[in-house]
């Protein structure tokens, strides 16, 4: 058997990692709007929440904090949507810090906290049971006084 990996190369993956090293080229040389630009080409063709939250962290270094704080809340969205709460409670945290009178990110934060998965719910049954002596050794008092 050979151990050759095998990398599927289709239009969309390589396409995809170009527009990659163009935004990684764009972020070293501190081209921000353009790296922008590239990033919302990867988001047409990947939907992920980190390019979205990427796209925020860029609109921050240009002090859009406006357009920042959206980028966040439209992350957040994504994540919750594909039922990343953690991550979506974290990009809502960062949007009250950016902007303490943000009542949409408080108020969706606070139902995702409000809400709890089964799994976090579960709790392990507790099995109760009579604790046993294990071989140790346990002196008998005798009325005997000469102990």
């Amino acid at each position: 058997m050979s151990n050759v990996v095998m990398r599927i190369n289709t239009p969309e993956v390589s396409q995809r990692s170009v527009i990659a090293e163009n935004v990684q080229k764009c972020l070293e040389k501190a081209e921000w709007n353009a790296a922008i630009v590239e990033m919302e080409k990867l988001f047409a063709i990947n939907q992920n929440p980190l390019v979205r939250v990427r796209i925020g962290d860029v609109r921050r270094k240009l002090n859009h904090h406006g357009a920042a704080i959206r980028e966040y809340v439209r992350a957040a969205e994504l994540f919750a949507a594909e039922g990343f709460v953690a991550k979506a409670v974290a990009q809502y945290k960062l949007v009250v810090r950016l902007d303490s009178s943000n009542e949409f990110a408080r108020s969706m934060l606070n139902m995702l906290r409000a809400t709890r998965t089964v799994a976090k719910l579960k709790r392990e049954p507790i099995e109760y049971r009579i604790p046993q002596l294990s071989g140790t050794v346990i002196p008998r008092y005798s009325d005997d006084s000469n102990c």
